[in-house]
């Protein structure tokens, strides 16, 4: 297989690297389509910055409710914190999974483009 299938993948669509092959005359149709129907459905990246900073802005509260020296509070806002730390990650392991499983499928598309116009050279 030719190293043309990993040139800038996963960040460009089928056309680009057929383009950048020069294999558009000798690409299977069927396999092509499912490789731009992918490329569409194509999941958005997780923004690890953003999570960062809401669990940095939530551990920085912390500070005054420990100053502030009410324990109900601090215990209340730290349950919410924590619950909402569970579901930031929770939330990013289910979009991990499914940006590699979507990158996966996307790479044996091209493989299978790459291997269906390697026959017909």
């Amino acid at each position: 297989m030719d190293t043309w299938v990993l040139r800038n993948f996963p960040d460009s669509s089928p056309a680009e690297i057929a383009r950048a092959a020069d294999r558009s005359e000798f690409l299977n149709l069927q396999e092509y389509q499912r490789a731009i129907w992918l490329w569409q459905r194509r999941p958005s990246e997780v923004c690890i910055l953003l999570h960062l900073l809401i669990f940095g802005v939530g551990a920085l509260i912390h500070i005054p409710l420990i100053l502030f020296d009410n324990f109900v509070v601090f215990a209340l806002y730290h349950t919410f914190y924590v619950s909402l730390v569970i579901g930031c990650v929770g939330r990013f392991v289910c979009f991990e999974s499914r940006y590699r499983r979507w990158k996966q499928d996307y790479l044996r598309s091209l493989a299978r483009l790459a291997i269906q116009g390697d026959s017909r050279d």
